[in-house]
This record gives C-alpha cells, structure tokens and sequence, in this order.
C-alpha cells in the first residue's frame, strides 16, 4: 500500500506539472485609473489705489492766463443760475465774460458785454485756496470771495459768493474756469 501511495502522490505530482505547462492559464490584468486632482487657489489680493491730488495754485498759475467760465451753478437771490459754455439750457450767458489777475494784486474783469471794469484782489489764508477780489466801476462796489479753490486739469474749481449791492441780493455759485 505504501508503493502504491508513494506512485500515487507521484503521478498526481507529475499530472499537475503537465497540466501546468500544457493548459494555458489566464493573466489578470490590472486596470488603473489615472485620476489627477488640481486644485488651484487664486491668493493674488490686487488693491490699485490711485490718489489723485489737485495742484496747488500758484500766483504763477493765477496769473499766467486770463480765466473765462465754463461752468457756473447758483442762486443770485431765490433766483436759479446755471451756464455751461456751448450748453442750451443756460439761464443767462458768459461766453465773453472773462477776468484777469495781475501779479502786482490788479486785474481787469470782462463783462459779457465787453464792458471792462477794474479790480484789485488778495489772499486770505496765504495758499490760494481763498481770494477776494473788488469790482470797481460799477455803480457799487462788489467784494467776491472765491473760496475752496482747487486747480486740477488746468482748471480753477471753486465756490463763488457776493452780495449784490445794487440789487440788495446774495449771491453763491459753484464754478469752473478754464484759461481764455
């Protein structure tokens, strides 16, 4: 028995080798899938800051031109006044109106008319931001004070304001003057 035990374990050896080699086997292949993970984070923080500041005015600047308006918007009174040069809907006209500073505190102011009238003019707070200047030849003397002037664009920004000695009346204004 032990022969026959020992040619058994044998043949069952040498059957599995021959069954091994002459029957083909099936491979396993492996699939795999390529995953990519991008994670893109946008940390650029851009802050584009532009300050632009208004040229301080100068007696250069003051008086290197002569200035006519191309804006104005107030109230003589209770009155409305508005003009924009070239605009339609003004409610009087200074296409002509212009006024002259001289260096030496003189100047000459233009009405629309073309009637010419003498000034003098100071500052008040030593940096251009407040001049007054005096109308002469009129049948009253007007004092105007040009206050929170600003020169930005080759333009003097400011707020206007009289009384109006022949009319008993005040007057206040926004304007914007450009050179002549």
């Amino acid at each position: 028995m032990k022969a026959f035990l020992g040619l058994s374990a044998f043949s069952i050896t040498i059957f599995l080798f021959t069954l091994q080699t002459g029957v083909t086997s099936c491979t396993k292949e492996t699939i795999s899938h390529d995953t990519v993970t991008v994670i893109k984070k946008d940390t650029l923080i851009k802050k584009d800051t532009v300050i632009i500041k208004d040229t301080a005015l100068t007696i250069e600047i003051l008086t290197a031109n002569s200035w006519k308006m191309q804006e104005m918007r107030g109230v003589l009174g209770s009155t409305n006044r508005y003009y924009l040069k070239g605009g339609t809907s003004n409610t009087e006209s200074f296409d002509n109106e212009y006024i002259t500073f001289n260096q030496n505190n003189t100047g000459t102011y233009v009405q629309n008319d073309g009637t010419q009238r003498s000034i003098t003019w100071s500052i008040t707070n030593g940096t251009y931001a407040k001049i007054v200047w005096t109308l002469y030849n009129t049948p009253a003397t007007f004092s105007i004070t040009w206050d929170n002037i600003r020169y930005k664009n080759k333009s003097l920004y400011y707020d206007d304001y009289y009384t109006d000695g022949n009319l008993n009346l005040n007057e206040h204004s926004q304007q914007i003057r450009i050179p002549k």
